[in-house]
């Protein structure tokens, strides 16, 4: 779901490094990764309910807190984009398997 995402939105949304869990390594490959990256950075935040919708599109246009995708990709897979301290010098993402958490 994206809601009111804009390019200025966009442009202002930096992920940090990322770290990608070692479980997810074993399932993904490389292009797939990078399009559910790709996907969390341009504001679709997948299968989040509508209240983590506006509560990761809020946190990206005040640049604080943080954000979470889900994507769910089949065969009971779910991959989580999350990404933390948006907006300090602490940012990062991760993703993960939601069981890593």
């Amino acid at each position: 779901m994206v809601l009111w995402w804009t390019d200025q939105m966009r442009a202002r949304l930096v992920l940090g490094p990322v770290h990608v869990c070692p479980q997810v390594r074993e399932w993904l490959d490389l292009e797939t990764l990078q399009r559910l990256v790709a996907r969390h950075r341009r504001g679709d935040w997948g299968e989040v309910d509508a209240r983590d919708a506006r509560a990761n599109t809020l946190a990206a246009y005040h640049q604080c807190g943080r954000l979470r995708s889900v994507y769910n990709l089949g065969q009971g897979l779910c991959i989580w984009v999350i990404t933390d301290h948006l907006g300090t010098d602490s940012l990062q993402t991760t993703v993960l398997i939601p069981a890593d958490e």
